[in-house]
């Protein structure tokens, strides 16, 4: 099986960013690396118990990940 483009990537990537835009708790995705290939990461403040989250995208891998709230290190 071929690794996919970054090309192929970058449009899963918006693809993810466009399905899940304005769900709750979704914070966002970006390009990380699964299995020794490159894939998109979905993060979440806490992941949807109410949503099938996908697994790939057109051979495209998805992994999803509870990243929690951003907050200070100090004041």
């Amino acid at each position: 099986m071929d690794s996919p483009t970054m090309d192929q990537i970058r449009a899963v990537k918006a693809e993810v960013l466009r399905q899940f835009e304005g769900v709750k708790d979704f914070a966002g995705a970006g390009i990380g690396e699964s299995g020794g290939r490159l894939s998109v990461r979905a993060n979440w403040r806490a992941l949807p118990t109410n949503l099938t989250l996908p697994s790939s995208i057109g051979g495209v891998e998805i992994t999803h990940h509870e990243v929690g709230n951003i907050v200070p290190q100090s004041e």
